[in-house]
């Protein structure tokens, strides 16, 4: 079919003297927009390129705040995999739940500690034996029950 149409635009004289132009055959044609593809491709390709590295560079820009802010507030860094990074607003509402579930946390870990037994500073008063498993911890040991 090309054929036939690159036969059509040679067989009319007319088309090619009125304006005075050079006619291309199809190849010529093909290879003239071949070589303004590739030029295209090679200017879009360097700007794909740059834009990718852009992203990188803000994801990791992205990463550094995270860990800095979590090092902030007294979280551990090892929290960051936990994190939302996809933009600021959303790591730091990550960062702010996972502020408040550790604080409370923290504060509900050391507030159901009770100790047992002797106390340093409490004189020389032997533990309380009272409790079974110290009954037989103590037996075990060999002390005095």
């Amino acid at each position: 079919m090309d054929e036939q149409m690159n036969q059509n635009q040679n067989a009319d004289p007319a088309a090619g003297q009125g304006t005075g132009g050079k006619t291309f055959t199809q190849e010529e044609v093909n290879r003239i927009v071949q070589e303004r593809l590739a030029k295209e491709k090679a200017k879009n390709g360097g700007e794909a390129d740059f834009a990718k590295r852009e992203q990188e560079l803000a994801q990791r820009e992205l990463h550094m705040t995270a860990k800095e802010l979590l090092s902030e507030k007294g979280l551990p860094v090892q929290l960051f995999d936990a994190l939302n990074c996809t933009d600021k607003e959303s790591l730091e509402k990550s960062i702010a739940t996972i502020e408040t579930v550790f604080n409370e946390y923290k504060a509900n870990a050391t507030s159901n500690i009770k100790f047992k037994g002797f106390q340093p500073g409490s004189g020389n008063k032997m533990p309380d034996a009272g409790d079974v498993g110290d009954l037989e911890i103590r037996k075990a040991m060999g002390l005095r029950t």
